[in-house]
């Protein structure tokens, strides 16, 4: 049996995304309850939190520090981390998606060609799926054939502005990639800690995603259903990525997950992303 209970986020990332996308499609509420103790540091992170999630639905409701104890609810995230959300519920996740929530004036990104979104690796990650951002990573190498398409490939991971400049823009260079900030909206260079409303002129001008599983991989599950998707990830991780996918798939997404270890053989894997590329875009 599906719990109605309303549906507790305590941060700004991925995971909190799809909370919220279930809370959604529950019909119950995501209620911003932080793991503070102090009242000035509570208001002050459920407020950071509502900036940033609020773009996602009306459902995200602040609670108050004094009722933050009133409230039963359900912690969909630790389940998932945990290993204990259902396969099934994926399907009353993908039956409708977020709409959004503007609150101002937000920046435009000029991309000339049809845009592709790219992150073969994971700069930067929270540690809480049970493997490290370099486990998540792939070797640039196996993208090698997106060179050769008639797309712009749009840079989708999240990286320290400072210490991993110099790794972006030997990337950027490799792969001729627009950066989001590099040459314009420099605000938004890095993605992490920066709000999540900010891309979506770049969201809304993607035609295709294609690398490894993290935040951008949920906020185009829950707000954007028509851009189809490779996700790669690593088979050691929480997440059911391939029982993902296949609800996806019955909701009538194009969305693929391809999954890879320490065991995986690297050109068998090459492969595989190429044909499943030329399959989703055919």
């Amino acid at each position: 049996m599906i719990m109605k209970k309303n549906i507790i986020i305590k941060s700004t990332f991925g995971h909190e995304v799809m909370a919220v996308r279930f809370a959604e499609a529950l019909g119950v509420k995501a209620l911003i309850i932080p793991e503070k103790e102090q009242f000035e540091e509570y208001e002050k992170e459920s407020e950071r939190i509502f900036s940033f999630m609020r773009f996602f639905s009306p459902a995200v409701k602040q609670v108050p520090f004094n009722m933050r104890n009133m409230f039963e609810v359900r912690d969909i995230i630790s389940e998932l981390k945990a290993g204990k959300l259902a396969d099934e519920e994926w399907d009353i996740f993908f039956n409708g998606n977020c709409k959004p929530t503007i609150s101002g004036n937000l920046p435009v990104y000029h991309i000339e060609k049809p845009a592709v979104l790219f992150v073969p690796q994971k700069l930067i990650s929270d540690g809480l799926c049970g493997i490290t951002a370099e486990q998540q990573s792939l070797t640039p190498a196996v993208f090698n054939f997106l060179k050769q398409r008639d797309c712009q490939l749009v840079l989708g991971q999240h990286f320290n502005k400072v210490n991993d400049e110099k790794m972006v823009r030997e990337l950027a260079a490799e792969f001729d990639l627009y950066v989001p900030g590099m040459s314009e909206n420099t605000e938004v260079f890095g993605i992490r800690g920066v709000k999540h409303e900010m891309y979506y002129d770049m969201y809304a001008q993607l035609k295709a995603s294609v690398g490894i599983a993290g935040t951008h991989t949920w906020i185009m599950l829950a707000m954007f259903p028509n851009i189809p998707q490779i996700i790669l990830f690593n088979k050691n991780g929480v997440e059911h990525w391939e029982a993902i996918a296949r609800a996806a798939r019955r909701s009538g997404r194009r969305i693929y997950a391809i999954g890879f270890d320490e065991n995986t053989n690297i050109v068998e894997l090459a492969a595989d992303i190429e044909a499943t590329y030329n399959l989703l875009l055919a």
